[in-house]
């Protein structure tokens, strides 16, 4: 026979099992807050942006007169899952927690059906929702859609108690979060310090700047609600685009980015280019290739030629890292790249014109999140400056000037004697190092082109003023082929006649090879001497002239120009005849690339 005692122990374990599922079930019932606003009409468009990308959105009334955005309800293993999952693609602040709904009280949103249809047909000065009563049978047997109401306390929490309770969930947050909330305060206006995580006197500063700012009582510590406020702000620009953690492991760059904004990456080095879906502007190009110095040097210079790359902005090459920032009416990009380990890596962003607010938001996200791992593109065809592609670079259209052309340096400030062209089709003109240029004085054959800043040429040319005997042998300097080659070249002719083939004075007339890019350049006799300038053939309609008749102007000509630019050419001549090779050097000195860009 057993004891009563027995019993008396069986049933109570039996009551606490009852108990413990009880409580079990009821723990079941979960939900991830998303942020809580001071105001209903705030909640609602918040509400409005998060149903885009999430189907379980709710409304809830909390304590204090607060009003909370959900989604829900959730087991809890559903609910941590979620969390990760909708954290990592942006969809939903990093401040989100899992919450049991103690707090919550009636829901505003979704509205139940019973209660809409109340306030359609109520036609009194109190609008607020009206429910039939349940009776007690309905409210045992009814599965509760929601957290049950709580009866809000009768006094406010005191001041002490949010501080502890703000204090204390400060304490739980990773790093991670604390430099998040760092970049929103930043973002706000209210932090300027470095973004390290680290809660010093700065963050405390800005926390208390933002808590006045937004009529909140001034405790240097942001309780978890005001932390979800905050960042609901700084995520709000970014709602819709899909931000994603990614690792390109091909371009062994990890970093996040808008998939729902971009299309799937394409490959051709030094470029992996994540390109808009459609027809949008903007682009995320991510940059990695084996490489030094030299090698940044050359695709920092290349890529100023990108179509992606409008000509105005600053930007700036150190010995191991470089910066781009370009603009105009369609575009705003930015970009840069740095070389470590024998690896550049870098990335370029481009966005279109007029959304600058958001841009920003963007290029922030994707820039700070930008983290180089093992991994690259291999080596893209760029080998030094002097190597450059023709059209394309990784599968980027080059921008290419409408002409090219080569022109003698005649002083210290840079003036440049070159042939007359139709320059009004020149957007900009641009010496080789990218300075621009305007015009002092043209005529029908020649210009003088002058730098807007001063550049010192390496060497001004020589000119003679004496009569040239002709016929002799003569060299050419110029840019041959547009600059592809870096350095001007020297190509040998003979001068054959001191007037053209109507017999005019002042252009005479050669037999040389020359290319487009020649145009404008110096004619060099045996002493490098400047003799005259290369002139464009003349336009040959019914009458074709025979190969390599070329012409050039010569010093009477040369002097008009000059003076009517009010510029001055040295004519200090020398004696001394000069080799192929003297001459070359001679040209690299004293010859520049002019650029027509459209």
């Amino acid at each position: 026979m057993k004891s009563p005692l027995i019993y008396s122990l069986v049933a109570m374990m039996l009551t606490w099992a009852q108990v413990a599922l009880a409580q079990s079930t009821v723990a079941r019932q979960v939900w991830i807050q998303l942020e809580t606003r001071l105001h209903l009409e705030a909640s609602l468009d918040r509400i409005e942006i998060y149903a885009r990308d999430l189907d379980n959105v709710n409304g809830f009334e909390i304590d204090g007169g607060w009003f909370g955005v959900a989604i829900g309800p959730y087991d809890p293993e559903q609910a941590d899952a979620a969390l990760q999952k909708f954290r990592a693609e942006g969809i939903i602040p990093r401040t989100s927690f899992t919450t049991s709904g103690s707090s919550y009280g009636e829901r505003f949103y979704p509205r139940p059906r019973a209660a809409q249809v109340a306030t359609q047909t109520k036609t009194g000065p109190n609008t607020s929702p009206q429910t039939e009563a349940p009776t007690a049978d309905q409210e045992r047997s009814a599965v509760p859609d929601g957290p049950a109401a709580v009866t809000l306390p009768e006094q406010p929490i005191s001041l002490a108690e949010q501080l502890a309770q703000a204090k204390a969930t400060e304490r739980a947050m990773t790093e991670d979060e604390k430099k998040y909330l760092q970049r929103a305060l930043a973002w706000a206006g209210f932090y300027e310090s470095a973004i390290d995580g680290l809660y010093g006197p700065g963050t405390r500063a800005a926390m208390t700047r933002w808590q006045s700012a937004n009529g909140y009582q001034e405790t240097g510590v942001l309780t978890a609600d005001q932390r979800a406020e905050a960042i609901a702000d700084f995520q709000f620009l970014l709602a819709g685009l899909g931000f994603k953690e990614m690792v390109d492991a091909q371009a062994g760059i990890a970093l996040r980015l808008p998939s729902a904004l971009l299309a799937p990456v394409s490959y051709n080095s030094p470029f992996a280019t994540y390109a808009a879906k459609g027809t949008g502007l903007a682009q995320v190009i991510l940059i990695s290739q084996r490489g030094d110095r030299a090698r940044l040097a050359a695709l920092y210079e290349v890529m100023q030629t990108l179509s992606i790359l409008p000509e105005t902005g600053p930007r700036n090459l150190a010995k191991s890292s470089f910066t781009i920032e370009a603009y105009d009416d369609r575009l705003h990009t930015t970009g840069f790249a740095t070389l470590q380990g024998g690896d550049i890596k870098g990335v370029i962003f481009v966005w279109p014109r007029g959304d600058a607010a958001r841009r920003a938001r963007v290029e922030e996200e994707i820039f700070t999140s930008f983290t180089s791992v093992a991994g690259a593109l291999g080596e893209a065809p760029i080998l030094d400056t002097d190597l450059k592609p023709k059209d394309s670079l990784g599968g980027l259209t080059i921008r290419q000037p409408s002409f090219t052309q080569s022109g003698v340096f005649i002083s210290s400030a840079g003036h440049i004697l070159t042939a007359a062209q139709d320059f009004s089709e020149c957007t900009s003109l641009l010496l080789q190092d990218g300075l621009p240029l305007s015009i002092a004085a043209q005529n029908a054959e020649l210009a003088v082109l002058v730098p807007t800043q001063g550049a010192a040429p390496p060497s001004v040319g020589r000119f003679e003023t004496e009569r040239p005997d002709a016929p002799q042998y003569v060299a050419l300097g110029g840019y041959s082929y547009g600059g592809k080659l870096g350095a001007p070249s020297i190509t040998m002719g003979q001068l054959q006649a001191l007037t053209n083939l109507k017999g005019r004075a002042g252009i005479a007339r050669l037999e040389i090879d020359s290319l487009p890019g020649d145009i404008g350049g110096p004619i060099y006799d045996q002493y490098g001497s400047v003799i005259g300038v290369l002139l464009p053939p003349p336009p040959q309609v019914s009458r074709q002239l025979p190969e390599n008749v070329q012409f050039m102007a010569n010093w009477p000509l040369i002097s008009e120009t000059l003076i009517a630019a009010e510029a001055a050419a040295s004519t200090d001549t020398k004696t001394v005849k000069l080799e192929p090779v003297d001459l070359a050097n001679l040209a690299q000195n004293t010859v520049g690339l002019i650029a027509c860009w459209p």
